[in-house]
């Protein structure tokens, strides 16, 4: 069955040449929807997804440069729900 159809366009052709994973853990007794939505409305959040372990949301963004990261690490932040974030360069893609 066909679910649906899409395309795959390279975030470097956009200048977003860096990817990364930030690792979130929001504040207990945060609405975690709202903060999905307030999410949703970012364009460099290529993957987002409640997750199990030390951390709430695994988050996959795609930046123009470390300064464009920095923007959206301080972004997430800045939210009210957010307790913490931890972010990793991925450096290389082994499986897409």
């Amino acid at each position: 069955m066909i679910t649906g159809y899409r395309a795959d366009v390279d975030p470097a052709t956009l200048g977003r040449d860096v990817r990364a994973l930030v690792e979130v853990g929001l504040v207990a007794g945060a609405d975690a929807e709202e903060f999905e939505d307030r999410l949703r409305t970012r364009t460099e959040v290529a993957f987002a997804a409640y997750v199990t372990g030390p951390s709430d949301y695994s988050v996959l963004v795609d930046c123009a440069g470390a300064e464009g990261l920095d923007a959206i690490v301080r972004w997430i932040r800045s939210d009210v729900a957010v307790a913490r974030t931890e972010s990793k360069f991925i450096l290389r893609v082994v499986v897409s």
